[in-house]
């Protein structure tokens, strides 16, 4: 079951139960997030559960438990302002009932080169590969995880790959509309092995 949502995140999570969901994965935008979307975040995760979310190193939202770094690659758009950044962090912060599944110890290093292998669909996609060591690490199959910030929906195909099941919302309606093609697999290349 993965379930789309059109609309925006703040509202949506105001609305949500608390504790309706084992996990959250999200990349949100870094300039957006206000104090009140992380309080209902944090309450909509099943107490224990685990939240994860990727962020620059200047805009940390929360204390972690764990740092994850995220090694893109380097790029040569966008350095008229500042100097370009070529890691992004994951926070991790571990709830007390919150899955860990250890994998093989390459996978479990904390630095991560993940690639695109096909060109992007949104401007932020991060790899399938990354988002679902990230599943399979943080969270157990049947497990519902939350993506308020879906995008092109990543998170969620990553989910209906490993037997997770997903929600995501997202506010602009063509990402919505790319993430419910591509969930229809109406974009070819894009749920297995992108």
């Amino acid at each position: 079951m993965q379930e789309l949502r059109n609309g925006d995140t703040a509202i949506m999570l105001a609305q949500m139960q608390s504790g309706s969901v084992d996990a959250v994965i999200t990349d949100p935008p870094y300039d957006e997030l206000s104090p009140n979307w992380l309080d209902d975040l944090f309450r909509v995760v099943k107490p224990g559960g685990n939240v994860i979310m990727f962020c620059s190193p200047e805009n940390q939202f929360f204390k972690p438990d764990e740092i994850l770094f995220w090694i893109k690659t380097p790029s040569t758009k966008n350095f008229q302002k500042r100097c370009g950044r070529f890691v992004e962090m994951i926070l991790v912060k571990r709830g007390e009932k919150g899955a860990f599944n250890p994998l093989h110890w390459s996978q479990m290093t904390g630095v991560y080169d993940d690639r695109l292998v096909l060109p992007p669909i949104h401007p932020y996609e991060k790899p399938l590969s990354l988002i679902e060591r990230l599943i399979r690490i943080y969270t157990n199959p049947g497990a519902v995880v939350l993506d308020p910030f879906c995008g092109s929906g990543t998170t969620l195909v990553a989910c209906m790959n490993l037997k997770r099941k997903a929600i995501g919302i997202e506010k602009d309606h063509s990402k919505y509309l790319l993430a419910q093609d591509r969930l229809l697999g109406l974009l070819p290349g894009r749920l297995k092995g992108e």
